[in-house]
């Protein structure tokens, strides 16, 4: 049915996407670097990749380009890696300082 075939188009699609994003993730530098060129649908699986992988710089740069309203951390807080989660703070820190994003 169509609804099945959907469904299976975007577990592909997610699939694709966290497949990318461990990809990119393999060169720190160039995740950090490549964020302005990346459609918005990849920064949350990216993030997800970024923050289950450790990849600390990348994260903090996520935080600040993040093209959403909302950055949900809530389920973030019941994982163990306190560092991982202070480079996340750091990022929303840096951008709560620049002048040019709302709030």
């Amino acid at each position: 049915s169509l609804r099945s075939r959907f469904r299976m188009s975007m577990q592909t699609t997610l699939r694709l996407l966290n497949l990318a994003g461990k990809s990119l993730l393999t060169n720190e530098a160039l995740a950090i670097s490549a964020l302005e060129y990346q459609p918005i649908e990849f920064f949350p699986p990216l993030f997800m990749e970024a923050f289950c992988g450790r990849h600390r710089k990348t994260l903090k740069a996520l935080v600040q380009a993040w093209p959403f309203v909302r950055l949900p951390l809530g389920g973030l807080m019941q994982t163990p890696h306190l560092v991982t989660l202070h480079a996340v703070l750091e990022g929303l820190d840096v951008l709560l300082t620049q002048k040019d994003h709302p709030r």
